[in-house]
């Protein structure tokens, strides 16, 4: 059983000068301020300052206010601090300090504390320790979210994807601390899994690259199998420069016709460029029926049909030269594969002929040495091999001893029980608060989602939260953290169901568990038995005269506080110098 109450909370703005001290009632308090008052703000910095992003923010608050929690937890005394980004939390018994200004690290430190093990998905599809708002949104209903939607009361909570299942499986006992443990484990292995096999699959891959470029062993103890493979050497050769003769007969033809091609290209290429010059020339001289070559003196006619004639010759030997040249690079394709086949059968060859001079020769020392050192790379990627085929046989089984245990939690006789017990709650809840058009999926299981309308929609969040709360109590790991309820009065509660709801709240509050309540006004005819204090001063929480106090009262946590920032922050420049250093000569 975790039992948590808070004790005090001191709110500290150094640039107004102003503080405020609030002191909780061990078993009721109730805050009784108009809009603006301030009793928002309380509520919301005792969870902001135990690692909580709440929800809606003022311009007038001071962004760099400090926030100290006291409070007690199986009665061990305990302070927690925040400003900005800086966490603390003390012992108060011991003193010790622990300070960060990473989040992740006081989420560890909060799961600790309070023996936090939910473990929710993320994006990236793996499990991760659930943030601090996770651990209070059972207990803490917000003006500002919660009477909209159930576990509404923080910001930031997609940073996990479907987190409202799992979380009401947690809270409700289905899924208790162990199961999560269980579960990250199996992640765990799985995910070492995943990695030792793309180690194995590298190493392989790299094995099968360096036997290509390793020597060939040279040393055979086995004489029938060294004769054998002499044999194979041999007859693999022949064939090889048999094969190498006829590619370099092809080659040769090929090599012939490209030769005759490009002739051929060469020839109609000239007779285009005198057709085109004979064109051009009658295109551009004065229309006569002849002319007369000045060489010879012969006379050519220069009509019309003439050119007609010409340029139908221009035509053909163009589509010819186009025919001719697609031959050519085909001729020249085929050129190239042959000699690429060539190149390949050569340097199959001369590997075979480089064996077999090693085979048919005297052994030196040299061939042995090389032998022996090709054995060792063998040898050696075969015992990574072996080592990571063992590590996956360890991995496969802690998967399969988390899966047992994962298993061992899902036990559908003790999920019913959990979901009648909450059914009950469920029911009877939403009848003391006047909700009677409730679905069934949400009268019978934790994880269903609210929908309701008009004033409706408060009370049977309201229903929803203590019975899950109750539930929790009854059949979870027995956390009985304080019950956080602010400003009830939402969408237009009339007097009667107001009083309903506050009335709930008192009643069903369980008894060992702190209730710290909200409200705009005191309704005269209801009864709170419990510390009340009244915020009348709108804008005006902190007050100047309370400032010197907080100063005195917190002067030891914060001096402890810088100390451990300070070392903190030597600690890194004393790691950012030793990974920048030069070795040491």
């Amino acid at each position: 059983m975790t039992r948590l109450r808070f004790k005090k909370l001191w709110l500290v703005s150094e640039t107004a000068r102003a503080a405020r001290r609030i002191d909780f009632h061990q078993n009721r308090t109730l805050l009784v301020g108009r809009n603006h008052t301030g009793k928002s703000t309380v509520v919301k910095h005792l969870f902001r300052t135990l690692g909580c992003q709440t929800k809606g923010t003022s311009d007038r608050w001071d962004s760099l206010a400090i926030s100290v929690l006291e409070f007690e937890l199986d009665g061990k005394p305990y302070t927690t601090y925040r400003k900005a980004n800086v966490y603390a939390l003390r012992d108060d018994k011991s003193l010790r300090v622990r300070v960060t200004t990473s989040y992740p690290e006081w989420t560890e430190i909060m799961a600790g504390l309070f023996d936090f093990r939910l473990m929710l998905p993320t994006h990236q599809e793996t499990l991760a320790q659930a943030t601090p708002p996770y651990l209070f949104l059972p207990y803490y209903m917000d003006q500002d979210g919660s009477w909209l939607h159930q576990w509404n009361s923080f910001d930031k909570l997609t940073q996990f994807s479907s987190w409202k299942k799992p979380l009401a499986a947690y809270v409700t006992g289905q899924r208790p601390n162990g199961y999560y443990l269980a579960k990250f484990e199996e992640s765990k292995a799985k995910a070492s899994l995943t990695q030792l096999n793309q180690e194995l699959g590298v190493v392989q891959s790299a094995l099968s690259r360096v036997r290509k470029t390793l020597p060939r062993p040279a040393v055979r103890l086995d004489a029938a199998a060294f004769k054998q493979e002499i044999n194979d050497l041999l007859r693999t050769s022949t064939l090889l420069k048999n094969e190498q003769e006829s590619l370099r007969k092809k080659a040769f033809d090929c090599a012939t016709q490209r030769e005759s091609l490009s002739s051929q290209i060469s020839m109609a290429r000239d007779a285009l460029r005198d057709l085109e010059g004979d064109l051009k020339y009658l295109t551009e001289s004065k229309t006569e029926l002849a002319i007369t070559c000045p060489t010879c003196g012969t006379n050519h006619e220069s009509g019309f049909p003439v050119r007609l004639e010409l340029i139908d010759d221009a035509v053909t030997l163009r589509k010819v030269i186009s025919e001719l040249e697609v031959e050519h690079r085909k001729c020249e394709e085929q050129l190239a594969n042959i000699y690429g086949k060539i190149n390949r059968i050569k340097r199959k060859s001369l590997d075979i002929e480089k064996t077999l001079q090693t085979k048919k020769g005297m052994l030196r020392l040299q061939d042995v040495v090389d032998s022996q050192s090709s054995e060792v790379i063998r040898t050696a990627f075969s015992k990574d091999i072996d080592s990571l085929k063992r590590q996956l046989a360890s991995q496969e089984k802690t998967a399969a001893d988390a899966k047992f245990k994962v298993s061992q939690f899902d036990l559908p006789e003790r999920t019913k029980a959990i979901n009648d017990f909450y059914s009950e709650r469920m029911e009877l809840f939403a009848s003391e608060l006047g909700v009677h058009d409730l679905r069934d999926d949400v009268k019978k299981r934790p994880d269903a989602s609210i929908s309701a309308s008009g004033s409706a929609l408060p009370r049977s969040l309201l229903a929803y939260q203590f019975a899950v709360l109750h539930t929790a109590k009854e059949k979870g790991d027995a956390k009985h953290f304080p019950v956080v309820i602010d400003s009830p009065n939402q969408q237009g509660q009339d007097a009667d169901h107001l009083r309903q709801m506050l009335s709930f709240i008192v009643k069903r509050t369980p008894s060992d568990q702190q209730l710290i309540l909200a409200v705009e006004d005191m309704p005269s005819d209801f009864s709170f038995d419990g510390e009340l204090i009244e915020l009348t001063t709108p804008f005006g929480v902190l007050d100047v005269e309370q400032y010197d106090q907080a100063c005195d009262e917190l002067r030891d946590i914060v001096v402890a506080i810088e100390a451990g920032l300070e070392q903190r922050l030597a600690s890194s420049r004393i790691g950012s110098f030793d990974e920048g250093a030069e070795p040491a000569q």
